[in-house]
């Protein structure tokens, strides 16, 4: 048996497969509900950021506070999400979550909402226990039990999973059948902490979250991300104990770099690092090559 247009279905395949692979960016983009840190005179929300796909907000990821107010400005319904995803629990990252949950008795949400955090430690509770110690009936806010035990039929169930924190494990979760979310533990001192990775419309986001990086785990991680956002909490010059926590810019660069990431989006700034912007952003711009953002709350990133 012969088949004569073999070559041709093979080229089509190729193509097929290639476009399919491809980052279908103008389906997606990337919000920043928050771009700052824990302090009270920085002047911006905390950390937090909504994934648009197809034009409606499909996952947050980090929930510090202002975020929730952000969220309703920017025009998002919380009955689209479908996955809360937290890289640690301090409140510059988890602040805000009973806000976006008491909100949602005002949306049409009627969907149960996973929220996806790392485990606990000596140091912080599990995302499960956080959960429970939110919204339990013993819990600091039990009028709003019924999301984590519904009595109601139309109650929505708050569905909680904890991310292990083996070092250099990577956890994959499908969240729909657009969206993949993987997580992979990072060293933030003494805090469990996880980096997230998005994937969604040939699309690949990574969040560092807050790390000193000192896992090395980052530029395999982020291997080839349409868009990397890179919490910049301290500048150059920053002392050993910042550093025990958080990367320098330094470092973010050569993690760009290394990694080959196709836009990097500098964020989570603290007035240590707010206060030095333009040399953070020299610093840089000369060790990774491509284009390099300046978060700001309310800014809606293109892929």
């Amino acid at each position: 048996m012969t088949f004569p247009n073999l070559s041709l279905a093979i080229l089509l395949f190729a193509i097929h497969t290639a476009t399919s692979a491809a980052c279908l960016n103008q389906r997606v983009s990337l919000q920043v509900l928050g771009s700052g840190g824990p302090e009270l005179d920085d002047g911006r929300n905390s950390a937090g950021y909504v994934i648009w796909v197809n034009g409606k907000a499909r996952l947050v990821v980090d929930a510090g506070s202002g975020t929730s107010a952000a969220f309703g400005n920017a025009k998002a319904d919380f009955a689209d999400i479908q996955a809360i995803l937290l890289t640690h629990l301090h409140v510059d990252h988890a602040q805000d979550l009973p806000a976006f949950i008491k909100g949602s008795f005002f949306t049409a949400r009627d969907e149960n909402l996973l929220v996806l955090g790392p485990d606990g430690n000596q140091r912080m509770p599990a995302t499960t226990q956080y959960i429970e110690r939110l919204f339990g009936s013993q819990g600091a806010f039990p009028y709003l039990s019924d999301y984590v035990t519904p009595k109601q039929q139309n109650d929505y169930h708050i569905i909680a999973k904890n991310i292990p924190l083996a070092k250099e494990q990577i956890v994959t979760h499908a969240v729909s059948k657009d969206i993949s979310v993987s997580a992979t533990p990072v060293h933030h001192g003494p805090i469990a902490a996880i980096a997230w990775k998005v994937e969604t419309m040939g699309c690949t986001l990574v969040f560092s979250g807050d790390t000193s990086n000192e896992y090395k785990v980052l530029p395999d991680f982020a291997k080839h991300a349409d868009v990397f956002i890179a919490n910049t909490a301290i500048p150059e010059n920053a002392g050993v104990a910042a550093k025990n926590l958080h990367m320098t810019p330094t470092e973010i660069a050569q993690i760009a770099q290394k990694a080959k990431v196709k836009k990097l989006v500098l964020s989570h700034f603290m007035n240590r690092s707010l206060s030095k912007q333009p040399f953070i952003y020299k610093t840089v711009t000369k060790l990774f090559s491509g284009p390099v953002v300046l978060a700001e709350d309310g800014m809606r990133v293109s892929l």
